[in-house]
Order: structure tokens, then sequence, then C-alpha cells
């Protein structure tokens, strides 16, 4: 696991310095650098080698980005970027290597995702992509190669869909093209298409914790957009499902939101939670969520009432 991570010099992160646990959830104001850090980690460990001069926070050839991480109290493992030298990596290290090209950040449109798509014939399953365009082509896969794999995706859709029955992946008319169906609780198909953005957004969650090989770190840009709030609980106990590698390998997750509603599924005695602030030169800090102080609060009132009363000041250690 990814225990913690040091950050200087991108965007606006000078410097920042914070622990991790298998869940952690990035929390503040807009424009307070929870982006900046999902992008960072990208940087860190995902398949980019090099990063755009633009990304760097002063743009003379003396500055530079320094992205570091630590694993299981191991590391760190370091990658670099400047103007003058360009792009450079420490050598990884046993499990180390394994994150490497296994991270992924999703930024789900709140329109929902397509359920429309070209197919692949690999002998793998496919991973989902950044925006969930390709679902159709990964719960084909898992209808026609791991059919226990895909009755348990199914009955996971029932469960947290209501109305929907089944999923029909129709045998298509041409190798490149793969769509799903819904079938209802009256009998009647219709195409997944045409079903709410939540409905939509709900079959890539199930699908994405019941994968056998999800990426090794995943990264959500704001899980909120386009799902109701009752909602909001059910992909949190998938998401968790992820992270205990209920249904396939382990995962560790890393979430940006602004939604109370997430945030009350959030436990802060076994979840990371980081506070992101901007500081008034304009650089930005995280700081874990004060468990001691939240103590005060969370025997009468759930996280994100308390963070949504409090503010941010609220969720940290006091200073002085």
């Amino acid at each position: 696991m990814l225990t913690k991570v040091d950050i200087n010099g991108f965007r606006g992160l000078v410097e920042i310095v914070v622990p991790l646990r298998p869940l952690t959830v990035l929390i503040g104001q807009n424009d307070t650098g929870k982006s900046s850090f999902l992008h960072a980690l990208n940087y860190l460990l995902g398949q980019s080698p090099d990063l755009p001069i633009q990304e760097v926070r002063r743009f003379d050839s003396d500055s530079a980005v320094t992205a570091r991480g630590w694993f299981d109290q191991q590391g760190p493992y370091t990658k670099t970027f400047s103007a003058r030298r360009g792009g450079s990596a420490s050598q990884p290290f046993g499990q180390m290597q394994d994150f490497l090209g296994r991270t992924r950040m999703f930024a789900l449109p709140a329109s929902g995702v397509a359920t429309r798509c070209a197919g692949s014939t690999g002998r793998l399953p496919p991973d989902l992509d950044q925006v969930g365009n390709n679902l159709a082509d990964v719960l084909d896969f898992f209808l026609r190669n791991d059919r226990k794999r895909f009755d348990l995706i199914e009955a996971a859709v029932r469960e947290h869909v209501s109305g929907v029955e089944t999923l029909n992946i129709p045998t298509p008319n041409s190798p490149n093209e793969r769509n799903i169906d819904l079938v209802i609780d009256n009998g009647l198909t219709i195409p997944a298409e045409k079903a709410s953005a939540g409905v939509r957004l709900m079959l890539f969650f199930i699908t994405l914790a019941f994968h056998p090989t999800p990426p090794r770190l995943i990264l959500f840009e704001e899980p909120e957009n386009g799902v109701h709030p009752r909602r909001l609980t059910d992909i949190m106990k998938l998401l968790r499902d992820i992270t205990a590698g209920r249904h396939g390998e382990a995962a560790q997750i890393v979430l940006t939101t602004h939604s109370p509603y997430l945030l009350d599924s959030v436990d802060p005695n076994t979840d990371q939670v980081l506070v992101f602030r901007r500081d008034n030169d304009g650089s930005r800090r995280a700081e874990p969520a004060d468990g001691e102080r939240l103590k005060a609060f969370l025997d009468e009132f759930m996280l994100g009432e308390v963070w949504f009363n409090q503010g941010e000041e609220g969720l940290v250690a006091r200073r002085g």
C-alpha cells in the first residue's frame, strides 16, 4: 500500500507531505489543490513518464516537481521533472513495480457513462477506461468468459438499481460492436443508453467493484456527480469492497468530494480524510482530519454534518 506521499512544486502544491490509507478522501473548497494532488499521484505512478513544463509551479530553469511515495513504510520511490533536466525516476522496488502503469484516474461524466462501444477480443478482461466508455465491452467479456462473475454483477445490479432484473449483452452484429440492454421488472427490455445517468453510473461502479484485476491505485474525481445522494452509501460500500479485495485483487483508492453525504460514509478511525486549504500566498496545504477533535462531534453528528457546519477549520487540529 502507498502509505505516504510527498509532493513539491506541482501547480499550487509547494510542499505537501501526507499519510494515506486504503481509502483516502480529499475535501476542501474549490481550487485548494485536491485535483492537483490526484494528478501528482498519477504523475508519480501512472503511465505517463513525463510531465509538461506548464505543470511546474515556477517556470524558471531551476524549478522542478518532485513526487515521492512510500510503500508499506519502504522507499521512497521518486520522480522529478525540471525544465533543465527533463524527467527522471528512481529504480522501482518490490511491490512498487506492480503499481507502475496500474494507476488510473477516473473522471466520470455527470451525464453518465456510455453503454455502447467497440469490442475487443483479448483473453484477459479489459480494464475500464478513464470515463467508463468501454463498460459494455468489459461486461461482454465476463458474460462470455466468466459467467459466475457476470451473475454476481447482475445480482448486485438488482440490489442497487431499483427495477432492473437482468442485464442483456446482445450478440453483436459485428466484432467491433458491444451494447448493454436492461430487462426491467415488467419484462420490458430497454437499451441502457436510454436509462438515467445515475443508473449508468451505478453500472460502472458495480462492474469496477467486481473486476478481478482493478488498477492497484484508483483515483476518483468526485464520484458523487450525477448520482442521487442516497446512492452514495451504496457507492462507498462498493469502493470498500475493492479496498478489501472481496471480488478480486485489493486496490487502494484516493478520491475527491464536495458531498457531505459521501463523507457521512467515511470512518475517520479507519479511513484517511485529508483537508485541503489555500494560503494567502496562493500555495495549498493538506492536513489529516484530527480524530481527537472530531470525537467531540461524532457522538451526535455524522462526519458530513460536522464538515458542513464547522467548515474545513473544524476538522483539523487547532494551531498554537
